[in-house]
C-alpha cells in the first residue's frame, strides 16, 4: 500500500516501500509518513481525519546519506488478528462457543480504540547514516 511522504510539511511524494533515501541540503527535516486520509461525513463538506501517520525530526549532515526506514507497530496485534481469523473461519464448520464471540468482538472494539489513540504515531521511523557502509 503507498504511504504519503511530506518533508516540512510539504508534499514529498509517495512511497511503496518501507525505505526512504531523499537527497537534500544539510539541515534538520521534519518528516511525516501517512496512509490513509480524510472521509467526508454529510452534505456540508464535513470529514473525519482517518488517517495513521508518524513524525520525525531527521538530521541530515554534509557529505552524508541519510536512509529513514518505518515499520508499524502492530506486530503482536497482526499475530491476534490471525489467530482470530482461522478461528472465524472453523466457526463456519463447527459451533463455537459463546464466549469466542464475546472474546472476538472485544478484541476488535480494544484494536479500534487503540488505533484511534495512537494513529499520529503508528508508525515508528528510524534515520541512520549509510555513508559509512559505503567504500
Amino acid at each position: 500500500m503507498p504511504h504519503t511522504v511530506f518533508i516540512d510539511g510539504l508534499y514529498a511524494g509517495m512511497l511503496k516501500d518501507d525505505k526512504l533515501q531523499v537527497e537534500a541540503p544539510p539541515g534538520i527535516y521534519s518528516l511525516r509518513v501517512q496512509f490513509g486520509g480524510r472521509v467526508p461525513v454529510g452534505k456540508k463538506g464535513h470529514s473525519i481525519d482517518l488517517s495513521v501517520s508518524a513524525t520525525k525530526q531527521v538530521a541530515v549532515h554534509r557529505g552524508s546519506n541519510t536512509e529513514c526506514t518505518f515499520h508499524d507497530r502492530e506486530r503482536l496485534w497482526n499475530i491476534l488478528f490471525d489467530i482470530d481469523l482461522v478461528a472465524w473461519v472453523v466457526s463456519w464448520f463447527i459451533d463455537m462457543p459463546p464466549l469466542y464471540k464475546i472474546l472476538s468482538d472485544a478484541f476488535f472494539a480494544l484494536w479500534l480504540i487503540r488505533l484511534v489513540l495512537i494513529r499520529k504515531r503508528y508508525y515508528k521511523i528510524t534515520a541512520i547514516d549509510t555513508s559509512q557502509y559505503e567504500n
